[in-house]
């Protein structure tokens, strides 16, 4: 994970993004409510949106080749309420993997697993034809070392957006402000950590839409409201096939991240079941090779 992470906040499993294939495009997402984690995790006022049930999972590791067990795992369900809207229901998992822990004294008090764990509901619903609105809520627990020495906080966040679609333009339009809460305290107050608040707004185009053939571009901005030296740029490029393999592309540039490189990803869809692949870099003085996440999806 690149230091910009650290800079901007506490709580990796809350800005850590999901969906290869927003990850393949880029890291755009804000304005792309056309799959279940789109509308949660990037956008939840696509919920308004939404006309069918549907899940999607998302694994990725997150240092390749050092450590099997530092993972991220999402899962997201989503469940449209018959002209009311659609509720989104969400659990993020982070582990850290396992380490030998310590007390304050410095003997040994055996192994232990750091961890995050973040269970979610969303809300969406069209205040205008084409104008939604949407919230998500979300409970944090972090683990970073055994409760026994005052290694676990947690607290709880929200997530609050808008999605304009302009259908004649074939434009969305799409701004979330994310991890807004309290800072997690581990020890006192006085050390209490922020969570990574920011800001992300968001364009998509479809740019063609043919029967056999569709391609749809976005860009994304990522501001933080914790520190003003991060901020991320991102734009991608998405082709679609008889609306059954895509295929995508992306630049990611974050400075203070060290992260200014291509993505890209590939999707198959066969009837209500898709499968995508993005490939996101990471921090080039890192060392590490590029994020490779995994998207099931099922629309009922």
């Amino acid at each position: 994970m690149p230091m910009s992470a650290w800079a901007q906040g506490t709580g990796r499993s809350l800005d850590i993004q999901p969906g290869a294939r927003q990850n393949g495009m880029g890291g755009v997402g804000v304005a792309l409510p056309d799959d279940a984690t789109g509308v949660t995790w990037w956008n939840p006022a696509g919920l308004g949106f939404v006309d069918r049930s549907a899940v999607e999972l998302t694994y990725a590791q997150l240092v390749p080749g050092l450590a099997t067990d530092v993972s991220y795992n999402y899962g997201t369900w989503v469940q449209p309420i018959g002209g009311w809207g659609s509720l989104g229901f969400n659990m993020v998992f982070l582990s850290y993997g396992s380490s030998e822990g310590t007390d304050p004294a410095g003997n040994p008090t055996g192994t232990f697993s750091s961890n995050e764990f973040s269970p979610q509901i969303s809300y969406g619903t069209r205040v205008l034809p084409d104008l939604a609105v949407g919230a998500t809520l979300k409970y944090v627990r972090i683990q970073l070392a055994p409760s026994s020495v005052q290694g676990v906080g947690s607290t709880f966040a929200v997530d609050v957006g808008g999605l304009y679609r302009i259908p004649a333009a074939h434009l969305n339009l799409g701004i979330t402000v994310q991890n807004m809460g309290p800072s997690v305290t581990f020890i006192n107050e006085d050390q209490a950590s922020p969570l990574s608040r920011n800001l992300k707004m968001g364009a998509a185009w479809e740019a063609l839409s043919k029967k056999q053939f569709a391609a749809t571009l976005a860009a994304d901005f990522n501001q933080s409201l914790v520190t003003n030296e991060f901020r991320v740029y991102n734009t991608g490029v998405e082709l679609r096939f008889a609306d059954q393999l895509s295929g995508r592309l992306g630049y990611y540039y974050d400075p203070l991240g060290d992260i200014q490189d291509l993505t890209y990803g590939l999707g198959i869809n066969w009837r209500s079941l898709s499968i995508d692949f993005g490939s996101i870099p990471q921090a080039k003085n890192s060392g590490l090779e590029n994020v490779k996440k995994i998207t099931l999806g099922y629309r009922f």
